[in-house]
């Protein structure tokens, strides 16, 4: 391979690539400095972790923590897991390894709770006893380094009785971390082992170990504040906080990143109130989850997944049945009280729209709050429907106490439509559906109801991916089961605006496959080629050899003409990538995964002669997996040097999601996108939206819900924000059904067609129209008999005729049991990681491929790839040996070897055997030869310079030279819109999102400014209205002398409580002002206010930061206030309000004051 534009080469691969005249900068360096752009994305992710935090429990508000001394318990205190193993790890160093094994303890990151106080000035009296784990731990680490894909584990942290009494000496305050993890390749279960030294130990997994619940015991009884905390990459058994007496609060932390110690940091401490909510169903018992019967090895067979529960996941199936969880979906607490108050409700054929107000009606405490909108379905005889689905969600800005946000929500009508199988379309059922509105899946509103008078068909379609009938799958129903419900649900219901729907009104679109007939077009320049297969259309192109990539960007040749030029070995290699960092030109294997980029995932194939550049793809989701550290040669000076790449360690989509804020995730993915821009990468593979079906999965770490429209609306988000970098592009996967590790090379998931165009299709429907990305990533499973990558129905039906997708579709590496030449014609169009094994499969696939003979007539071998491990096997192409074949393949000898046959019938080449098998050990990637070539096969030319081969050529010719061509014209359509493209050959970069246009919004989310209750005018208006009713009620009961003695006091009264609330109208109708603030004091600042006529009292407020974020708040009644405790030398902006109460006691604001700077005096 040759790389005409790069600067710095890794050692491994720089003799066999040139360097150019003008250097280009990326992000490899020899300074191993920090910077801005690491500093920057360090903040983002400190802030994304901490807003995807959840507070499960906060008995006695036992947090935020009001000390600066506490206990630390938990290995996860001292050994924060960061995320999960794998290809979602980016710190490893790539598949190869070659991380730091030591990279979670840098100083520069901060993953460690334990680390993260420290620094901030706590004092930790467990100290001893984490740094004595922690040595341990790392020893054991140590050793296991050497496989990246492994996922750690190390015994539970134990103290002694005496150590557990000092740390309680003087602190009344614990946090007991329980830390999971897990990753590719293996599931999760409830326990599990792990031997240390010839000890072996259980270990916690979803359910606690009984050290775990021990320790839980003695720590709870040894403080007056235990607060766990949940350091887990998915859901976990949580009925010990019930069981153990004494726990006060529980904080789904989640897997943090880089900077999940800081951000846990700033959650526990209250710098930040947690506004996190959760994206799955935590159930009270695993038994409760619909597959956890079946899941994986649970009855015994991993190799068929049946999704009996259908339509019935997550949420959907708890509500449905009636089944009380743990937490429900959505749920979350926070520090301070929010309302939401629906405004209004708009309903038309179109649009619904939500429209509701949220108030923080705590009194301490900023934050933020997420509005959940759900819609219910009817029921008819055709289909059952779930209790309630997501439709769509916003979060608000950070709210003061007392402040307001309108949001208004709105979703596509349509979306309220079921998949019918029988008519292959979505419908709305005639009946009543209910608009619902709350902070989580089981604290709604009735908002609306809305009646269709009649069925409509809202997309016309065509079944793709049916269950065969030999699998007889039988669905559940709902049918005699109670679903969840309330005390006032009926009332609700009862009392909800009604719309009314005309049927007739509403469209339909016709999205049925345009490429159903499966038809494909071979280019040729030769006019007698001839189409091979019965699909294949033939077109003859003008013959424009020597044309390159850029002419098809110039518009001087078309695409068809670019690639007729291409022989079929060109097109299957360059359909193949050239793998995990090639040892040899032909075999990938475990080494720096990417010759341009150490520790990429890999990249495509160059070819000079056509001005196609490679485009390297690095792994994601979870940060961009790249070697952080290695030895590399400049090509300009010829000199080796150590050369460093740092990217960013994000939070896992786990928490990202629940963070319920896409403008956050859209922020995440635009700093991707720099950073590939930085590391000269092309694809992000990520973000990864397989849906939560089972607690257990390994990978859910890397995936965001157990529902579509997160997983969907949040993949977009991400893909967003890559995409406004020209030249770059994101990577959703895993496409689709991809919901268990155990066996994931070859187990087959039995799936409904409705179950999979609503649940596990959806989210990949959403992506897709809402952010155009540039990649897909099929998964290693079979859906329905069918390996996902040679599925024409999803990749070309399903993604491109009826998604409008347009980007290139990529296998996982080594795609599982799929079949690279099939692939070619479902429409995965590069097959990854490649080799040549891979474009011989294709080639065969497409024309008969005679067998490789060395020089001595035995039979050569070829290049193989099992996994990561690279072996040999015999080249016999197509042809198959065997005694009674009728037809031959010749082997024409050298001109130093002469072939006979000897007295046994063996046939002997210069007097030695010669052998037709090749017995392969593909774990050591050594081999033998084996079976000697005998008379009953083979035979010998008269002259001995020729050996016949007796056999059969295979009936495996599935594919035409237009597939081939097909899935390179999809590569070559994003390798066009590349930066390699650009730097290269001068080519124009555009953002991908923006080059495919016509994007579909699912959900759109307005925010109102932000408002102190209602505005001040709205408030004045109202109380004189209110002055005036009361006057005029008080002199007709006078007038008519009539109304008993009770009603004329009610009426006073009534008269008086609306003149208190004009005076406190009035009141907040003036202005605030910070009279003075001064520090005559260390520490002390003095601040006294303007007094404002009609105030009860002033509200203080002060912080560091003149945005007033983190601000401190104080209440006074006079005017003036010394505030002690301030951090000595440091510059603090005050600003002040006053307040005072209405006639319900509640609060009434003036707006805040302009701030006022003070330096304090040291």
């Amino acid at each position: 391979m040759k790389k005409a534009t790069r600067s710095i080469l890794s050692a491994a691969v720089a003799v066999s690539m040139a360097a150019t005249a003008c250097p280009v900068s990326f992000a490899a360096t020899t300074s191993n400095e920090v910077t801005a752009r690491e500093k920057a994305n360090a903040a983002l992710a400190r802030e994304a972790a901490a807003q995807g935090m959840v507070l499960l429990e906060n008995k006695n508000n036992s947090l935020p923590i009001k000390t600066k001394k506490l206990a630390l318990f938990g290995g996860g205190a001292v050994r924060t897991v960061r995320g999960g193993t794998g290809s979602g790890d980016p710190f490893n160093g790539g598949l190869s390894g070659g991380g730091d094994v030591n990279v979670n303890q840098s100083e520069r990151y901060n993953i460690n709770i334990y680390n993260s106080f420290k620094k901030a000035g706590y004092d930790i009296t467990t100290a001893s006893i984490l740094e004595k784990y922690a040595e341990g731990y790392d020893v054991e680490n140590a050793k296991a380094a050497s496989n990246p894909m492994a996922t750690f584990a190390y015994p539970e942290l134990t103290f002694t009785d005496e150590e557990l009494a000092a740390s309680a000496k003087d602190t009344n305050t614990a946090v007991y971390v329980i830390s999971r993890n897990a990753g590719e390749g293996a599931d999760r279960g409830m326990t599990k082992k792990v031997t240390v030294n010839e000890v072996e130990y259980e270990l916690g997994d979803y359910e606690l170990s009984d050290v775990e619940k021990e320790n839980l015991k003695k720590v709870a009884s040894a403080f007056e504040n235990t607060i766990v905390v949940l350091n887990v990459g998915g859901v976990i058994d949580t009925k010990f906080f019930e069981e153990t007496e004494g726990l006060d609060s529980l904080l789904l932390m989640g897997q943090g990143g880089q900077e999940g110690g800081n951000a846990l940091l700033d959650v526990v401490t209250g710098a930040v109130t947690p506004s996190g909510k959760l994206t799955d169903t935590w159930a009270e018992n695993y038994s409760d989850y619909p597959a956890s019967a079946t899941f994986a090895k649970a009855d015994g067979d991993s190799m068929k997944e049946w999704y009996k529960e259908g339509i019935y996941v997550g949420y959907r199936y708890f509500d449905s049945f009636g089944i009380k969880p743990a937490y429900e979906f959505g749920y979350g607490l926070s520090y301070t009280n929010f309302d939401i108050n629906v405004k209004n409700v708009s309903v038309n054929e179109d649009k619904v729209t939500v429209k509701a107000e949220v108030t923080n009606t705590g009194k301490t405490y900023s934050g933020k709050e997420v509005v959940q909108v759900y819609f219910s379905a009817p029921d008819s005889k055709d289909a059952e429907k779930e209790y309630q689905q997501l439709a769509a969600y916003g979060k608000t800005d950070e709210l003061a106490p007392g402040e307001s946000q309108v949001l208004t929500l709105t979703y596509d009508t349509d979306e309220m439509a079921y998949y019918s199988e029988e008519k292959a379309s979505y419908i709305l059922d005639p009946g009543t559906y209910y608009v619902r509105v709350g902070d989580s899946s089981r604290n709604t509103k009735v908002a609306a109801a809305i009646k269709l008078n009649q069925s409509a068909v809202t997309e016309v379609l065509s079944n793709q991916m049916e269950v065969p009938e030999s699998e007889n799958l039988t669905e559940w129903s709902k049918a005699g089961k109670t679903p969840y419900t309330y005390a006032t649900e009926q009332q609700e219901m009862a009392e909800a605006p009604v719309f009314t729907l005309d049927a007739s009104k509403v469209k339909t679109e016709n999205n049925v496959s345009e490429y159903k007939d499966e038809k494909v077009t071979t280019y040729t320049t030769d006019p007698d080629y001839k189409a091979v297969q019965d699909y294949e259309k033939v077109e003859v192109v003008t013959d424009k050899k020597g044309a390159t990539l850029k002419d098809v960007v110039d518009n001087k040749v078309t695409m068809g003409e670019f690639v007729a030029q291409m022989s079929l070995e060109e097109l299957a290699k360059l359909n193949c990538g050239s793998g995990w960092g090639v040892a040899n030109e032909n075999t990938p294997i475990v080494g720096s995964n990417s010759a341009t980029v150490p520790g990429a995932a890999g990249e495509t194939l160059t070819y000079d002669q056509y001005g196609i550049p490679s485009i390297v793809l690095a792994d994601g989701p979870g940060g961009i997996r790249v070697k952080q550290k290695y030895e590399a040669k400049n090509v300009e000076t010829g000199e080796t040097a150590t050369y460093y790449q740092y990217c960013t360690a994000w939070p896992v989509d786990f928490v990202l999601a629940q963070s319920w804020d896409t403008d956050l995730l859209k922020r995440i993915g635009e700093a991707f996108g720099k950073e590939l821009e930085e590391m000269n990468i092309t694809i992000l593979l990520g973000p990864s939206l397989n849906i939560h079906r089972d607690p257990l999965c390994g990978r859910n770490f890397e995936y965001f819900s157990e529902d579509p429209v997160i997983s969907g609306t949040m993949a977009s988000a991400i893909t967003l924000g890559v995409q406004e970098e020209p030249g770059v592009g994101a990577c959703l996967k895993h496409f689709s059904a991809n919901n268990q590790e155990t066996d994931r090379s070859g187990t087959d998931s039995i799936v409904s067609e409705r179950a999979l165009r609503e649940i596990y299709l959806k989210g990949f429907e959403i992506a897709v129209k809402e952010s155009k990305p540039m990649s897909i990533m099929t998964s290693y499973n079979q859906i329905n008999g069918v390996p996902a990558a040679d599925s024409y129905d999803m990749n070309t039906n399903i993604a491109r005729g009826e998604w409008g997708f347009e980007g290139l579709i990529m296998t996982d590496w080594n795609g599982g049991v799929s079949h690279p030449s099939t692939s070619m014609h479902a429409g995965n169009d590069l097959i990854m990681p490649g080799g040549a094994s891979k474009a011989n499969e294709i080639i065969t696939g497409a024309e008969d491929v005679k067998p490789t003979f060395e020089a001595n007539g035995q039979i050569g071998l070829k290049d193989e790839l099992m996994y990561m491990f690279g072996y040999k096997s015999a080249a016999w192409g197509d042809f198959e040996v065997s005694a009674d074949g009728t037809q031959t393949a010749e082997a024409k000898l050298g001109d130093d070897y002469t072939a006979s046959v000897g007295e046994d019938g063996k046939i002997l080449v210069n007097g030695q055997e010669i052998y037709r098998e090749y017995q392969a050990n593909v774990w050591a990637g050594t081999g033998n030869y084996k079976t000697p070539v005998t008379t009953d096969v083979a035979s010998v030319s008269e002259d001995g310079k020729t050996i016949v081969y007796k056999g059969t050529y295979k009936e495996n010719n599935n594919i035409c030279l237009g597939d081939v061509q097909k899935s390179a014209i999809n590569n070559l359509k994003v390798i066009m819109q590349s930066r390699d493209m650009a730097r290269i050959y001068g080519t124009t970069t555009r953002s991908y999102t923006a080059l495919c246009g016509d994007l579909t919004n699912y959900q759109t989310v307005n925010k109102s400014e932000i408002t102190t209750e209602r505005t001040l005018k709205e408030n004045l208006d109202q109380a004189k209205k209110d002055l005036e009713e009361a006057k005029k009620n008080l002199e007709e009961l006078q007038k008519q002398n009539a109304a008993k003695d009770a009603e004329i006091a009610k009426a006073k009264a009534e008269v008086e409580a609306a003149k208190k609330d004009l005076q406190a109208a009035k009141m907040a109708a003036k202005k605030a002002a910070v009279k003075s603030v001064k520090s005559k004091k260390a520490g002390k600042a003095i601040v006294t206010v303007k007094k404002v006529a009609g105030a009860e009292g002033y509200q203080v407020q002060y912080s560091l930061k003149k945005s007033m974020k983190s601000a401190k708040n104080v209440k006074i009644k006079k005017n003036s206030i010394t505030i002690k405790r301030l951090k000595k030398g440091k510059t603090y902006y005050v600003r002040v309000r006053a307040f005072s109460k209405d006639s319900n006691g509640k609060q009434i604001c003036t707006a805040w004051s302009t701030a006022k700077k003070v330096t304090i005096k040291k």
